[in-house]
């Protein structure tokens, strides 16, 4: 039986993840609290937000994430994040916690009591989704949206190269519980506010391509959203739209955060590994997606970059 359906009665339960989570951290950690509501086991979701959630992920129960905090918990479970304090704000919950379980699909987690990995699974959604089916739990129409969800954002709509034939057998099982894969497609990737079309054609016109290496990059700065009237947590999708350029291999979108530090997002086509890229910066996530932060200017950011690029040729 799957370590995270064991010894949960009476206990204090936080599910989290990283900071500002995306559709793989939100997809996991909302599956597996439907679960527990479904179980009658009490806990809650939170996540260190900075600023909203995002709007094209609005299909997912939002409702289920919670506010406030108890003040201690005896179980900690963290889904798609290998670095404790990637949780931000509530990273002093997880280091106060009984026990913290870890389920992901990032290299090397630095925390963690139990830890369940798979560095090769697509999403963590997909490392749930084989503990479910070991716990022989059946998946509902609702817990299926989440953990599509999770792949859908974390293979890139099935395109990146992480996108194997497991994926698409879960995809297909996923559809058969009720997964409206259709909804979720569009509502992340199909559908763009006007103020957010117009902010992306500025940031394609920074557009740059070192050709010596394949690396295309731009940026986002804290006057385009004002400018634009746009919310940081709706640009996540402007990473895959640098990433087309058909000269590139590599694809490095950074963005200015409210602290004036910088947000980082790294793309790969081919066999440089961008996790080894972003861990220059103390970041991390897999081969063909991984991102950072960092507190230097851009153009310092790029050419440690290109250096940790060509470290690789």
């Amino acid at each position: 039986m799957s370590e995270l359906f064991l010894n949960l009665e009476n206990k204090k339960i936080l599910i989290t993840g990283h900071v500002n989570p995306d559709g793989d951290a939100l997809g996991s950690a909302l599956a597996y609290k439907i679960i527990l509501n479904e179980l009658g086991i009490e806990s809650d979701v939170c996540f260190d937000i900075k600023g909203s959630l995002p709007s094209n992920l609005n299909h997912l129960p939002f409702d289920l994430i919670d506010d406030s905090v108890a003040n201690q918990y005896d179980r900690v479970f963290v889904f798609d994040c290998g670095n404790s304090d990637r949780l931000g704000k509530y990273e002093y919950l997880a280091s106060e916690a009984k026990e913290v379980v870890v389920v992901d699909h990032h290299i090397n987690p630095t925390f963690g009591d139990i830890k369940i990995i798979d560095t090769t699974a697509a999403s963590t959604t997909q490392v749930l989704f084989r503990e479910i089916k070991k716990y022989g739990y059946e998946i509902s129409k609702e817990i299926a949206n989440c953990l599509m969800t999770g792949l859908v954002t974390d293979t890139g709509r099935f395109q990146y190269s992480n996108t194997d034939s497991e994926v698409f057998n879960i995809a297909s099982e996923l559809m058969l519980a009720g997964a409206e894969l259709t909804k979720i497609s569009e509502n992340i990737y199909g559908s763009i506010e006007m103020s957010g079309v117009k902010m992306q054609s500025l940031i394609i016109d920074r557009i740059e391509l070192d050709e010596e290496i394949a690396l295309v990059t731009s940026f986002v700065l804290q006057e385009d959203y004002k400018r634009f009237g746009v919310k940081e947590s709706e640009v996540d999708f402007l990473i895959d739209v640098i990433r087309l350029v058909k000269e590139s291999n590599v694809a490095l979108l950074v963005k200015e955060q409210i602290d004036g530090t910088f947000k980082g997002s790294l793309r790969s086509r081919n066999d440089i590994d961008v996790q080894l890229v972003a861990s220059e910066f103390g970041g991390g996530g897999h081969k063909a997606a991984s991102g950072f932060s960092s507190s230097e200017s851009f153009e310092k950011i790029k050419l440690r970059v290109k250096k940790s690029i060509e470290s690789q040729f």
